[in-house]
């Protein structure tokens, strides 16, 4: 089965973009992670539940969010584990190893999917490719300044 919906995350040096599509909903936002607990590039078949171990703040529900199945790796492959979500946060501090969105964005995506509790959701997690510039090499152990070459 096709997913339903679509979440795609593109992370930059601190922070990244987080684009959902489906249920006729668009959402792009800015999104954050720890940086000491990076889950893995790649694809990841998600649900739209809650997190067993964490209330929502406001009604003592617990807290809504995108969870990434079992077994996904993080920290290159290093380690892995069954508790990578995307949840509501307002920066890296919020993480314990998820990707974090606020909380009016994150209920946006999260009450448009349905049904719930269905891997029905496609998370593609990148990296963003910088090009770098091609620069004039040197010799080594020159300095250059304006018109003139110093040797060191």
């Amino acid at each position: 089965m096709a997913a339903s919906y679509l979440i795609d995350v593109l992370r930059k040096e601190n922070d990244g973009i987080l684009t959902f599509t489906g249920g006729g909903v668009n959402v792009s936002t800015t999104c954050w992670w720890d940086p000491n607990m990076v889950i893995n590039a790649g694809k990841y078949a998600a649900y739209a539940t809650r997190m067993s171990n964490k209330d929502d703040g406001v009604n003592g529900a617990k807290r809504e969010g995108i969870w990434l199945g079992r077994g996904v790796k993080y920290n290159k492959g290093a380690n892995s584990g069954n508790g990578a979500f995307i949840h509501k946060g307002t920066g890296p501090s919020w993480s314990d190893g998820c990707i974090i969105v606020v909380e009016s964005e994150l209920l946006a995506i999260w009450n448009a999917i349905q049904p719930k509790e269905t891997a029905n959701i496609e998370v593609t997690i990148r990296d963003e490719v910088v090009k770098v510039p091609d620069v004039p090499q040197y010799g080594a152990g020159q300095c250059w300044g304006i018109g003139m070459s110093y040797a060191l």
